[in-house]
C-alpha cells in the first residue's frame, strides 16, 4: 500500500514525527516546571501554539500522502503520480509488437496477437482520454464498455483493443499504426479518438510546452518531496503562469490557422496509411468537458474536424452533442482534472455503439 512513497519521504516523515513527539514532551515538561515563571511560561505557550500549527499541517500532509486519491490534468503533482502508481501501473501490461519493440498498455487482458481470418479486430488509438486517466476501474473505460457489448454478442468474432498513452497525439498514433502494420498485426478497424488539444504539437509554441513547464518544477525539498505542499505549489503555479492560464485560448486559436492545416493534412496521411494496409479508419471527437454548455467555445473547431472527415469519407462521431446534455451532472474526473469520468465514458461508449460502430453490433442492436 505504501510502496509509492519514496524511501526519503518515509524516513524523513518518520524522523519529523519522532522529533515532533520529543519536542511536545519537552514543552509539556518545561511548562510544568516553569508554571510559576510567567515570562518563561509565555514562551512555552507560544512554542506549544507553534507545535499545534505544525501538527495540523503535518496531519494535512499525511492525509494527502496516505488518503487523498486523485489525478490532475497535467499530472505534475506527486498526488497525481500516486494515483497512477495505485490505479494505472498495476493494470499495465507489456506488449512486444515487434523484435525489440514494445510498449505498456493499460488493459485487463493481453493484446490479442493470434487473430483468425473470420475475426474482426477493432482498435482504439488515442491519448489520456482513451487511456482513461482518472478512472480507477478499467471496466468503466469506454473501450472496455464497447468490448463488453460487442465481443459476447458476436461469439468472439469481434475483438476490441485499446492502444493509448498519456501525453500522446496524432503523430504518436501514426507511428504506432505504422509499427503494427510493419510487424504484421491485424487491425481491421482503427478508431482514432481525437482530443481537441492534439492540435498543440502542430504549432511551434507547443512543441516545447511541457518542457517549459518542467522548468517550473520545485527544487526545494518541502515543495519537491511532499504531497500537500507540492500540490499547493503546482496549484499556485497553474493559476499564475501565463501559458497555463491561457492554454485553452491558445488551442482555440490553432483551429483557425496553420496548425489546423497541418493537422488536417496529417489526418489524411493516417487515412492513407490505413487504406494501404486494408484497415478501415474512423474518428471520434472528444470535447473539452469542463466548459460544455450553450456557450461552448470549441463548437466551431468540432465542425471543422467533422467537415474535413466527411469530405474525405472518414466515418466520424462528434461526442459534443452526446455529452452536453449531461454537463450539469459533471463529466470530469475532479475539479483539477478535466479528463472524462465514468459517466462520460459510459455516454461515449453508448454513442459509439449506436452511431459509429453499428456494423459491429449484432443485428444493429448492441
Amino acid at each position: 500500500m505504501l510502496l509509492y512513497l519514496a524511501d526519503r519521504y518515509l524516513y524523513g516523515m518518520l524522523a519529523w514525527l519522532i522529533a515532533g513527539g520529543v519536542v511536545f514532551w519537552l514543552l509539556l515538561r518545561l511548562r510544568g516546571q516553569w508554571r510559576r515563571h510567567p515570562k518563561r511560561l509565555t514562551w512555552i505557550n507560544a512554542g506549544l501554539s507553534a507545535w499545534m500549527g505544525l501538527a495540523l499541517l503535518t496531519s494535512v500532509e499525511l492525509y494527502f500522502a496516505l488518503i487523498y486519491d486523485a489525478s490532475d490534468s497535467f499530472n505534475m503533482t506527486n498526488v497525481s503520480r500516486k494515483w497512477f502508481a495505485l490505479h494505472s501501473e498495476p493494470q499495465e501490461r507489456a506488449f512486444e509488437y515487434g523484435p525489440g519493440k514494445g510498449l505498456m498498455i493499460r488493459d485487463d487482458r493481453d493484446y490479442p496477437t493470434k487473430i483468425t481470418s473470420d475475426q474482426r479486430h477493432l482498435v482504439f488509438f488515442g491519448d489520456s482520454f482513451t487511456f482513461a486517466q482518472g478512472v480507477p476501474e478499467i471496466r468503466d473505460r469506454f473501450s472496455n464498455r464497447v468490448r463488453a457489448a460487442l465481443e459476447p454478442a458476436s461469439n468472439g468474432r469481434v475483438l476490441v483493443s485499446n492502444i493509448s498513452a498519456t501525453g500522446t497525439d496524432l503523430h504518436w498514433v501514426e507511428l504506432a499504426m505504422k509499427s503494427f502494420f510493419e510487424n504484421g498485426h491485424k487491425v481491421d478497424t482503427a478508431v482514432y479518438v481525437l482530443c481537441l488539444n492534439d492540435i498543440e504539437t502542430f504549432h511551434e509554441r507547443h512543441r516545447t510546452y511541457y518542457q517549459d513547464l518542467d522548468r517550473h518544477k520545485p527544487t526545494f525539498f518541502l515543495f519537491r518531496d511532499t504531497y500537500f505542499f507540492n500540490w499547493v505549489y503546482f496549484r499556485v503555479k497553474q493559476a499564475t503562469l501565463k501559458d497555463v492560464r491561457g492554454y485553452f485560448s491558445f488551442v482555440q486559436e490553432y483551429y483557425s490557422g496553420k496548425p489546423w492545416q497541418r493537422m488536417s493534412a496529417k489526418l489524411g496521411q493516417v487515412q492513407q496509411l490505413c487504406q494501404a494496409n486494408g484497415t478501415d479508419f474512423r474518428v471520434v471527437i472528444f470535447p473539452f468537458l469542463h466548459n460544455l454548455g450553450p456557450e461552448y467555445p470549441f463548437r466551431e473547431a468540432h465542425q471543422k474536424i467533422v467537415e474535413h472527415c466527411r469530405s474525405r469519407n472518414i466515418p466520424v462521431l462528434d461526442l459534443e452533442p452526446e455529452l452536453t446534455p449531461y454537463a450539469a451532472k459533471g463529466l470530469t474526473v475532479n475539479r483539477f482534472d478535466a479528463h472524462p469520468n465514468e459517466l462520460a465514458h459510459r455516454v461515449a461508449a453508448e454513442a459509439m455503439l449506436r452511431e459509429l460502430l453499428r456494423d459491429f453490433a449484432t443485428n444493429g442492436n448492441p
